[in-house]
């Protein structure tokens, strides 16, 4: 039987022997055959995997290789079969599969972003990552994340590796700091230095540092919303106090109890990536002040806090016991539970509760001095004033009062509209009838409970699923136990 190439030398021979005059012929490659046959572009680059000897190449360097000899190259034959491998490339991939990335590849290069295997998806990143298709490493960088933007619409999975390859990336390239702003955790490392420099920080800095690292959002709280500043400096007092006790009594500072220290570790670029890694001179790249990236002798190694990154639990239970100690020591009407708060933390909270109070009363108490000289001179002037300003006006109508809303009798400060709507929901009612004729919206309603209720829980109740308000599950039976 005769092999491909035959059959084509065969074709090609009857072609030169015709004469010019042409007519219609049938079909030399059916559709079977398509699907089947190989461009001689893609035959040539399944050669260079063995060019040198295949031993002597790693599975990064073939990619590479292949990958230039490719960079320009287009199909147009769809695969709608499914390619699945770890760490996948070219060598894994069938002739079918080669043709059907291709002709992927080149539908996204124009900005046709579609479904595909996810395995495709990381050989298009592997490409821009080695420099292939890019004219330069910012262009490579703005592919990779444009890439990103529109594929994580489609398959969330495509963040799970690519947002640290992203910064490896910025960072191997040695690209400007200002590229990592949106793939690097920079707004945590810098509330984390403020936190750190507890005692350099003033308090407007230091209680957003703590606002961004705690799970627990004071900035919503009851309390805060009415006594902001007090709350601001009974919380930073808290801190450094904390920070004091640990450095006391602890083997760690709070920070490093919270979050971990600071270590320096050895570091694999493009860790389970397919990329070449080229000479790197010798230097330091500094990401933060707690994150940097230092190269010597071709190797990287890493200095950051290894430990819990992102809003602490921990830590947010510590601001959470400050606001409901100061609620307790407030008598405020919407208190929180206090049953597991420490009681080294508890002494600690009331003693910044107690010197802010102080320091509060000590400006109240300050002497003001009214020189009385001059005060006949000032109740002149305004007597010559009020005569200038005094004609004749029709008296103008008292505004209308809006009705206080009913209350009702429940431990969360819900009135009666508010406590009705969550009844009904708890008892699956249509909440719309419920308040008809009451003039208010339901997603006003919806949030005036979620801000009441935060005091509580600590966490919204209720969610918008389309126009209607839902409970979440793990609150429900709480909402019953006092409502129903």
């Amino acid at each position: 039987m005769a092999t491909r190439e035959e059959w084509m030398a065969e074709i090609a021979q009857k072609i030169r022997q015709s004469s010019s005059v042409y007519s219609d012929e049938p079909i030399l490659f059916t559709a079977d055959h398509m699907k089947n046959y190989l461009p001689a572009r893609c035959r040539e680059m399944r050669k260079l995997a063995f060019q040198g000897g295949r031993r002597n190449l790693t599975s990064a360097e073939i990619f590479y290789k292949q990958g230039k000899f490719m960079e320009d190259f287009e199909d147009d034959c769809p695969y709608d079969g499914e390619f699945v491998r770890y760490f996948p490339t070219y060598e894994s991939m069938s002739d079918r599969q080669l043709r059907g990335y291709f002709t992927w590849r080149a539908q996204v290069r124009r900005g046709d972003v579609r479904k595909t295997s996810l395995s495709f998806a990381y050989v298009y990143i592997y490409e821009l990552l080695n420099g292939i298709g890019a004219a330069d490493p910012e262009d490579g960088f703005r592919k990779l994340c444009a890439f990103r933007e529109a594929y994580q619409k489609i398959d969330l999975q495509i963040n799970r590796y690519l947002d640290v390859w992203l910064r490896d990336y910025v960072i191997s390239c040695d690209l400007d700091p200002s590229y990592l702003a949106d793939v690097a955790d920079l707004e945590f490392d810098r509330a984390l230095t403020v936190l750190r420099g507890w005692r350099e920080a003033d308090d407007d800095a230091l209680f957003d540092a703590v606002c961004e690292l705690s799970t627990y959002q004071i900035a919503r709280s009851r309390y805060c919303r009415q006594a902001p500043q007090k709350t601001k400096a009974v919380l930073c007092q808290t801190i450094r106090r904390l920070s004091e006790y640990c450095e006391k009594h602890r083997k760690y500072t709070l920070t490093e109890g919270f979050f971990g220290r600071l270590f320096t570790t050895p570091y694999t670029m493009f860790y389970s990536a397919i990329v070449m890694q080229k000479p790197q001179r010798d230097r330091t790249y500094t990401v933060s002040e707690l994150c940097s990236y230092t190269c010597r002798d071709g190797k990287w190694s890493c200095t950051r806090v290894w430990g819990k990154h992102g809003k602490n639990p921990d830590l947010g239970a510590v601001v959470r016991a400050a606001d409901a100690l100061l609620r307790e020591s407030d008598g405020f009407p919407y208190p929180l539970k206090t049953d597991a708060i420490p009681k080294y933390l508890r002494r600690i909270i009331l003693d910044a509760v107690e010197d802010v109070r102080a320091e509060e009363q000590k400006r109240a108490s300050r002497e003001v001095r009214i020189d009385l000289s001059k005060l006949q001179g000032i109740r002149d002037a305004a007597e010559v004033t009020r005569e200038r300003l005094i004609v004749d006006e029709e008296p103008e109508p008292e505004p209308e009062i809006a009705a206080e809303p009913e209350p009702d009798e429940n431990d969360l400060g819900l009135d009666a509209a508010e406590a009705a709507v969550l009844r009904g929901l708890l008892l699956r009612q249509d909440v719309g009838d419920i308040l008809r004729g009451s003039g208010r919206m339901l997603s006003v309603v919806a949030d005036a409970i979620n801000e009441k209720c935060f005091d509580r829980f600590g966490d919204t109740v209720l969610v918008m699923d389309g126009e209607m308000p839902q409970i979440l599950e793990d609150y429900e039976d709480e909402l019953k136990e006092m409502l129903l």
